[in-house]
Formats: structure tokens, C-alpha cells, sequence
């Protein structure tokens, strides 16, 4: 059988790239991406210095991510601080919020996870930014709740807790401290914060429960009020308000989630 003599390319790819060795160069661009746009951030992030980290051809980078935009796309949505929310199942919601938080304040303190922080913060008011850090915020609030949707299957919280609203509620506060205040979160605060929203919620079952924004018409008022409860019933609107609340922390998540 004939040996090509031709050197052998080890690090540098070239041409279309199939199963395993797709995906192993996939993931050390993505990698070299979210390292690069830590250290220079965005408007100077170049495919070129991408291409040195990962040691992957700048043709075939462009060639499945025909612009600089898809290629941080790609590289935020790969970011999962909390990991797979699946192999998370203990069989105690507690337990599983209480791992998943430690697991972003984790990631938050990592190089990566304060240079996206930054980024973030820094260049949001890019168009293109912005757009990623909202897909990238939706995508890690939809996991989030997942671990919420699963407690209330296990009978852990009432059937009518909203499962979005409820994760907000114990995230919001964490992402506010590591992310905006660059706070220390310890397992104390971690528990305390964990007990204080799922008694709150328990306590709660079978009251109203007026509507987010998230669930309200597209035609409702974006800035109303949420209607006050008053002895367990909705009270008549004053001044005009009523309908949807407002969400707790709006930007404060989304590094993490580079969140």
C-alpha cells in the first residue's frame, strides 16, 4: 500500500469537515472566539487573530460562518454556565437551583466570563451586540426555567407557578451581584436567596396571578402596572393602571450567560 509522503497537517484545516473532527474544530473556534472577544472585545475582534488561536484556516471559518456577527452568534450561544440541565436532575429542586447558581458565579469569575461581562456592558449599544446578547439571554432564561418546570412535575411547587417568573426571581439577583456589582455570591446567600423565592412561591399557591409582560397582548400598553392584590383579590386600577408588570433585572443576566 502506498504512504503519501506529503507532510501531514495536524493543526491548520482546509476544505469541508465531517464528523468527529468537524466538531472538535467547531468547538476551538468557538473557544478561540468567546477568548478573543474577552481580550479585544467586539468591534475589534478580527476572523484573522481567531483563525492564529484555534489553528483552524481562516477560509474554512468564513466558510461556515460567512460573517463576523454569525461567527459571535455561534460562540455566545455555546455558552451554558448552568450546563445540561438534564444531567442536573438530583430529584431536589433546591439542591438543583443551588448547584446551578454555583455554577454561574463560577463562570462569571472565569477570564472568559468577566470578558464577556465587559463586553457586554461596553458595547450594547452595537446593533449587532444587542441582538446576540437578547438571543443569548432568551436561550439561558428558557434552560433556566426548565429546572423550575421540573420541580413543579415533581409536586416541589404549586402547578400554577409560573416557571419563567420564578427562575427570574432567584437568578435576577445573583446575575446583578457577580455581572453589574462584581459582588462576592456565597453559599450562604446562594441557600438564602434559594429558600426565600421557593417559600414565597409555595406560600402563594392559588392566588391570582396577573400577567406578565411576557404574556400579554401584543397590544397591551408596554408600560402598565400590574394590578395590586389586596386580601388575595385583584384591586380596582388607579390612576389608569393595571395589566402587565414589569421583569425584574433587564440586562444584568445576559453576561453570563457570555452569561
Amino acid at each position: 500500500m502506498a504512504i503519501s509522503t506529503e507532510p501531514r497537517k495536524t493543526r491548520r484545516t482546509e476544505g469541508v469537515l465531517t464528523g468527529g473532527r468537524s466538531a472538535r474544530v467547531v468547538e476551538s473556534v468557538l473557544r478561540a472566539t468567546l477568548e478573543e472577544l474577552s481580550r479585544v472585545g467586539y468591534a475589534s475582534l478580527r476572523v484573522e487573530d481567531v483563525a492564529e488561536r484555534s489553528s483552524v484556516n481562516k477560509t474554512t471559518i468564513y466558510r461556515r460562518w460567512p460573517s463576523k456577527a454569525e461567527l459571535v452568534a455561534a460562540a455566545m450561544a455555546s455558552v451554558n454556565p448552568v450546563g445540561d440541565v438534564a444531567a442536573l436532575e438530583t430529584g431536589d429542586l433546591r439542591e438543583e437551583l443551588i448547584i446551578a447558581i454555583r455554577r454561574i458565579v463560577a463562570y462569571a469569575k472565569s477570564p472568559i466570563g468577566r470578558g464577556l461581562a465587559r463586553l457586554l456592558q461596553a458595547e450594547r449599544a452595537d446593533p449587532e451586540i444587542d441582538k446576540i446578547a437578547r438571543t443569548t439571554r432568551a436561550r439561558q432564561r428558557s434552560e433556566r426555567a426548565r429546572l423550575i418546570e421540573r420541580g413543579i412535575r415533581r409536586g416541589e411547587l404549586p402547578p400554577d407557578s409560573d416557571p419563567r417568573f420564578v427562575s427570574e426571581l432567584i437568578f435576577s439577583p445573583v446575575y446583578s451581584r457577580v455581572v453589574t456589582f462584581v459582588e462576592p455570591v456565597h453559599d450562604a446567600l446562594i441557600c438564602e436567596i434559594v429558600d426565600t423565592v421557593l417559600a414565597g412561591v409555595r406560600a402563594r399557591a392559588g392566588l391570582p396571578r396577573p400577567a406578565l409582560d411576557d404574556e400579554a397582548p401584543p397590544s397591551a400598553p408596554a408600560r402598565e402596572a400590574a394590578p395590586a392584590l389586596v386580601g388575595g383579590e385583584v384591586a380596582p386600577d388607579v390612576e389608569g393602571g393595571g395589566g402587565g408588570g414589569g421583569e425584574g433585572v433587564e440586562d444584568d443576566e445576559d453576561a453570563g450567560e457570555g452569561e
